[in-house]
């Protein structure tokens, strides 16, 4: 399966980027990856639940309260939520917690019109991400099979014409 079409649709012009599982710790992926996004000056919310400040981006706690807001339509924060047309999120976190982080998510209401795509970073995923990706319905939106949004994120920017 390619994952073109759908490394293309991760991206948008009134995306907001969340990263779970962002790092104050240069060495860690979480940390690259949210650099990533900054660098390439994109709207992103890193959530990691004990920090306050990462790369100079307030951070939330939780990837269900940033979801919440964008389908609400509020401003949290810095992060201006209430302009976006829905999340897309990477996740580096350990793949027990981007299993139970998936189903927190779709258990609010509209998720499934927010969330426009999940990228499941090398390590962050096993066969029950996948299986909570499919059941909550939301595969057709998943990055995977080793893809790194370090290497590919460029061609996904370049596709989706940012």
């Amino acid at each position: 399966m390619s994952m073109k079409p759908r490394i293309k649709n991760f991206f948008g012009a009134a995306r907001q980027y969340v990263v779970s599982g962002a790092s104050n710790n240069p060495s860690k992926f979480g940390f690259k990856i949210t650099s990533w996004y900054v660098a390439h000056d994109l709207p992103v919310i890193p959530v990691n639940p004990k920090e306050k400040e990462i790369l100079g981006k307030e951070v939330i706690p939780s990837a269900e309260e940033v979801l919440k807001s964008v389908i609400e339509a509020k401003d949290v924060g810095e992060h201006k939520l209430s302009q976006v047309d829905g999340v897309s999120i990477s996740f580096l976190t350990p793949p027990s917690v981007t299993a139970s982080t998936l189903k927190q998510l779709s258990t609010v209401e509209g998720y499934k019109n927010a969330i426009k795509g999940l990228w499941f970073q090398p390590g962050s995923y096993d066969r029950e991400v996948i299986a909570v990706s499919e059941q909550i319905g939301l595969f057709d939106r998943v990055v995977y099979e080793d893809e790194c949004i370090l290497v590919r994120g460029e061609e996904g920017l370049y596709s989706a014409n940012l």
